[in-house]
């Protein structure tokens, strides 16, 4: 068939409501045209035929669609409650704005994590204690940590969380992810965590906090290294540019207090990655120096 054809067959499936048979129709039309209404179709037969995991996935792809209206969001919101999602399920809830909707929605949520409590007692607990020791596992190994923790409930998530903030031991970039779910969840309380550079506590209310890259110090220091490489060397640009976003990361909420010199700061980068000799200019360009290698440490721990 062609992919007209097959639409056709999807669109008829899907009246007929033989949700199999459609999710799998509207998924070839999908692989062929990766537009946001077929991928609303393909979702609403995912969801009818019970298969959630693979929903919510798709649902992502296009998150914007989904919290655009009530219909839609309830939709994705029913993926990721029925797959025990439910940490992405409240950062989604908390991505739209507050109406009579985010009640109903809180309902549905907090019933469903009761229910959760109820039945599954036992496997959240191990999920949690696994969470809880999330240091214990090597880097690599963070990652899936981390995602089978968003099946815990919020309040069960938010206890471990606290704990890992504090974590010595725990990778750096594991600790940010954690924050920066917690800024995701709006989490108005002040927590604790220790931060990438000077081992110091900082004091923090994720809430308050801003989204990855969208500081002042952010802006500023991207900017810098499209003036520098941006219409000269595109492929290192790319190259940089990926960088420098796995740097703010390690360096988030803090940035400002790292970066005093946002072209300096480029320079410093385009140096270390280039193998040119650097001799800092200043204490200031020394001290950012050495976090740069401290934070290329950092990452070729993840690689080992």
């Amino acid at each position: 068939m062609t992919i007209a054809e097959t639409q056709l067959a999807a669109e008829q499936a899907s009246r007929a409501q033989d949700w199999s048979k459609a999710a799998s129709l509207w998924e070839q039309v999908y692989q062929a045209q990766q537009t946001a209404p077929v991928n609303y179709e393909l979702v609403q037969a995912l969801v009818a035929d019970q298969q959630y995991v693979a929903a919510a996935n798709y649902a992502s792809e296009f998150e914007a669609q989904y919290l655009a209206t009530d219909a839609a969001a309830d939709l994705y919101l029913n993926a990721l409650v029925a797959n025990h999602d439910f940490i992405s399920a409240h950062i989604m809830i908390k991505a739209r704005p507050t109406s009579a909707w985010t009640t109903a929605a809180n309902t549905t949520l907090k019933a469903a994590e009761s229910t959760a409590e109820r039945t599954l007692g036992s496997t959240l607990t191990t999920t949690m204690r696994h969470f809880y020791h999330l240091s214990d596992q090597p880097v690599q190994k963070q990652v899936a940590g981390l995602q089978a923790a968003r099946h815990l409930p919020y309040e069960r998530y938010l206890t471990a969380a606290k704990f890992l903030l504090v974590d010595p031991f725990l990778h750096p970039l594991t600790r940010v992810e954690v924050l920066y779910t917690l800024y995701q969840l709006q989490v108005s309380e002040t927590v604790k965590m220790q931060w990438l550079l000077d081992e110091k506590m900082l004091t923090l209310c994720p809430a308050k906090l801003v989204a990855l890259g969208q500081d002042e110090t952010s802006k500023a220091v991207y900017h810098a290294l499209k003036v520098r490489l941006g219409n000269q060397d595109v492929f290192l640009y790319e190259s940089l540019r990926e960088l420098l976003q796995l740097q703010l990361m390690y360096l988030y909420p803090c940035a400002a207090q790292v970066i005093t010199d946002s072209t300096a700061w480029i320079d410093l980068l385009i140096s270390l990655q280039t193998g040119q000799t650097i001799t800092p200019s200043d204490d200031q360009t020394e001290k950012m120096m050495k976090i740069q290698q401290k934070i290329q440490q950092f990452s070729l721990d993840l690689q080992s």
